[in-house]
């Protein structure tokens, strides 16, 4: 572990990145760190290596010779997923920082932001979520990440997925979830629920550490009764890696594996990505699993987690106050089924998530069509099993949702949703 850097009174911040062969991106990403519109004393970056075997530890350290004005940490997690190092970053910078405060003696708030190696922060991406944290009585702030417009110039039918529509309308009403490309909480926020949880799952009868640390930790501060606010101009350009090397997968649903087991996928890949546009047919499918995957997870979790949102006045007029009262009846009733006062573990979130999709899917795309984009259409087609259940026993679809729901089994609806993720 590197962790010689002397204690700096100026600084009110960390910035957390968790690195594993970034050898050609991390570079990039402290040169976009370094041009942050703050003083470079108010901050520091905290390199968490998660055994890299390449050379980007080397350029960390060539980086702050050359730039000894920011100052930069490094230490290694030895156990791997980027969850353990994430964790290992913001627990430090709440350690760092209050052994500050103690040296000091200072009182005041300190942040703690995370990005991802492959991905470059706009200019004033710390200021606008400090100051959105400062302004505002939320605990987390979440940016607005972007895939490069003049990247996918060809590819229109592509573009036109990835660039949804409908997650700029609905991210500042809702306030979204933490995505690892970047966000910032408040260090007695990050306590207060406990910091970032580890998850395990088993992928081919091995134990793997769980993908969605970022989005988990959102689900726990959310659910604890915190507000999350949207930065829009906090800004994160989005390596298009992302999507050229693993298009195939999020077309077929499985960019992050299958049956629920949700794992990190390689995007570093060598061999040359795929440059040619998607043709109609395959856009569609994309477009199914992305517009699932976003009503789920930016529309329906955060009111599950959250149903006092439904109160809101712009979440009113996007729903509708019939429709809002309709879900916030359904979801106290929910709740007192399943017996369930705590959805945070990902066990319990994602059930009644796709439960509620699915009863009112056609009310809340209905909303989506008139308030968002035309484009946005119909819902995707049900699965097999309820379409015909729906339509040969309408009275008995309720009861059918909540079997093919529940059933973790088979992996069913977890793959229907995409697996949890598209981009």
């Amino acid at each position: 572990m590197n962790c010689e850097n002397k204690m700096k009174q100026e600084i009110i911040c960390s910035v957390i990145i968790p690195v594993y062969n970034e050898e050609e991106a991390i570079e990039q990403a402290l040169k976009a760190l370094s041009a942050q519109g703050i003083k470079k004393e108010l901050f520091e970056i905290i390199i968490i290596d998660n055994n890299s075997t390449d050379r980007t530890i080397d350029k960390v350290n060539k980086f702050k010779l050359s730039h000894s004005e920011v100052n930069v940490v490094i230490i290694s997690e030895k156990k791997q997923g980027v969850a353990w190092a994430r964790k290992s970053g913001m627990d430090l910078a709440v350690q760092r920082s209050k052994e500050r405060d103690n040296a000091f003696k200072i009182v005041r708030p300190f942040y703690i932001l995370s990005t991802d190696a492959d991905c470059y922060v706009g200019h004033c991406w710390i200021e606008e979520q400090i100051n959105a944290l400062q302004s505002s009585q939320a605990a987390l702030s979440v940016c607005h990440y972007y895939y490069p417009k003049e990247h996918f110039k060809s590819r229109p039918n592509l573009f036109y997925v990835i660039d949804l529509k409908a997650r700029h309308y609905v991210m500042p009403m809702f306030g979204g979830f933490p995505d690892g490309k970047g966000f910032a909480v408040l260090r007695e926020k990050y306590e207060k629920v406990k910091g970032i949880e580890i998850f395990y799952q088993l992928s081919q009868g091995k134990f793997v550490c769980h993908l969605s640390d970022d989005w988990d930790f959102g689900i726990k501060m959310r659910a604890s009764g915190e507000d999350i606010i949207y930065c829009p101009n906090a800004q994160v350009y989005t390596n298009p890696r992302r999507v050229d090397h693993a298009l195939s997968e999020m077309i077929n649903g499985v960019a992050y594996g299958q049956n629920g087991v949700i794992t990190m996928c390689d995007i570093r890949n060598k061999q040359k990505s795929i440059q040619s546009d998607l043709t109609i047919m395959e856009a569609k499918l994309l477009f199914d699993f992305s517009i699932k995957d976003f009503t789920t997870k930016h529309i329906i979790l955060p009111l599950l987690l959250t149903p006092m949102l439904l109160e809101r006045q712009a979440i009113r007029d996007f729903l509708s106050p019939s429709l809002c009262q309709k879900l916030y009846l359904r979801i106290v009733q929910m709740t007192e089924e399943m017996r369930v006062k705590d959805f945070t573990p990902i066990h319990l979130y994602k059930t009644p998530c796709f439960r509620l999709y699915f009863e009112f899917m056609d009310a809340i795309f209905e909303r989506m069509r008139m308030d968002i984009d035309d484009g946005i259409g119909y819902p995707p087609i049900l699965p097999e099993c309820l379409e015909n259940i729906k339509k040969n026993e309408p009275e008995n679809y309720l009861s059918y949702v909540y079997y093919y729901c529940e059933d973790r089994e088979s992996g069913e609806a977890h793959n229907y949703f995409g697996n949890g993720g598209v981009f």
